[in-house]
């Protein structure tokens, strides 16, 4: 894989993994709840959710490829319209309360049930499937071997890890800029325009390689 299409990959994903939604919510409730150490060793749980399905969507679209090659095109024109209805969502005005607090978590669960939950929340994510599924494809070179698709899957699962890890650590003021719907409305903005982009960029390039 060249390093700029690598780039571009890590942008993607960091844009996807940083738009809050549970897994950001979830550690970010534990990380004040329970401090930013357990906050981590619990988001481990996640972070194997999200590789297991990575790795599914993975094998699944490499054994299509491999039998279908004239499906390609077609899965990559469809992934880069999900990724451009993806951006459109995030633009889209949604009505957001200001004032409203991250549930705090007042129990004493172990380290081993934050971490069941902590997979619960990444395994129970539909979404994740079919955006593996939209996004794999745009950079899987045709002749794509074990390599490549283990890097992709790694790649995604580190950039989880470093994102995520930053909100554990500043958790107490990402709680308190979650509550400001002007952060919330910038931040959605940010991200649908570069989904918007990078599904634009998809089409081109399907096309100009057909």
């Amino acid at each position: 894989m060249e390093l700029p299409a690598y780039l571009t990959f890590v942008i993607v994903s960091a844009a996807q993994v940083a738009t809050p939604g549970p897994s950001t919510l979830f550690i970010v409730n534990n990380a004040v709840a329970h401090g930013w150490r357990r906050a981590l060793g619990a988001l481990s749980g996640d972070l194997v959710a999200i590789a297991l399905l990575a790795t599914l969507s993975v094998v699944g679209l490499g054994a299509l490829l491999a039998t279908y090659p004239a499906a390609f095109l077609l899965l990559r024109l469809g992934g880069a319209a999900y990724i451009l209805w993806l951006g459109w969502t995030f633009l889209r005005p949604v009505p957001i309360h200001p004032g409203t607090p991250v549930a705090a978590t007042t129990d004493k669960r172990g380290t081993g049930q934050l971490w069941l939950h902590s997979f619960g929340v990444g395994i129970s994510n539909p979404k994740a499937v079919l955006f593996f599924a939209a996004l794999f494809p745009q950079f899987l070179p045709e002749e794509s071997g074990p390599f490549v698709l283990a890097l992709l899957v790694s790649t995604f699962v580190a950039v989880k890890f470093i994102v995520l890890g930053g909100y554990a650590l500043g958790a107490r003021h990402a709680v308190r800029l979650f509550r400001k719907p002007e952060h919330a409305r910038r931040g959605r903005m940010l991200t649908g325009i570069i989904f918007l982009g990078f599904g634009a960029l998809m089409i081109w390039s399907a096309l100009s390689a057909a």
